[in-house]
């Protein structure tokens, strides 16, 4: 099993786009956290592809779906029973705080935060935390590692090569902007 500071369950939303999961998952590469996500998730992370890009066929996404096999011991199963227990804003999201619990998850990593509410999740003891806020303070773990696991999604990026100064805007644009504005004083480290 991975070892991990902090088991963080994330939400289809932060699967897609593939830059946000990317930078996410490269700090599990890292060891600096546990991903976890269900079939669920997964399910829904396929739909909003196909959704977005209707010629994507099955092959291309089981492909783009590399990151599962990464990550063998990160599916969480036997949640579905603890679903109907949970009263949430949006009755679909059950499940992620379902998973999340089983999972023995310390938090989940969701673009919907108000679709978690605190009275809920609280006394789960989960947290629900924005991507851009988990990615700070992931950094801020320990930010030598951190600029680190930057610098190696940046220059994975082999198709576009970006700079960092590129690799910020790409931040940026993803909806990562404490992130960009931290790694912007250190681009020289990424």
């Amino acid at each position: 099993m991975l070892i991990g500071r902090y088991s963080a369950f994330l939400d289809a939303n932060v699967l897609h786009p593939a830059f946000l999961r990317a930078a996410l998952l490269w700090f599990a590469d890292d060891r600096l956290l546990r991903p976890v996500w269900s079939k669920h998730v997964l399910d829904e992370w396929r739909s909003s592809l196909k959704a977005r890009y209707p010629d994507l066929t099955d092959e291309k996404i089981d492909r783009l779906q590399l990151f599962v096999h990464q990550f063998p011991d990160a599916e969480v199963t036997d949640y579905e029973p603890f679903i109907e227990g949970l009263d949430l804003p949006d009755l679909g999201d059950r499940h992620v705080v379902a998973a999340a619990k089983v999972a023995g998850c310390d938090g989940i990593v969701t673009r919907n935060l108000k679709d978690f509410p605190a009275a809920v999740v609280g006394p789960l003891n989960l947290e629900v935390v924005h991507p851009d806020d988990f990615i700070v303070n992931m950094i801020d773990l320990d930010q030598d590692r951190g600029f680190e696991v930057v610098k190696r999604h940046r220059v994975a990026m082999t198709q576009t090569s970006p700079s960092p100064d590129q690799y910020l805007v790409k931040c940026e644009r993803c909806g990562l902007i404490k992130t960009a504005a931290r790694l912007r004083n250190h681009k020289g480290a990424i």
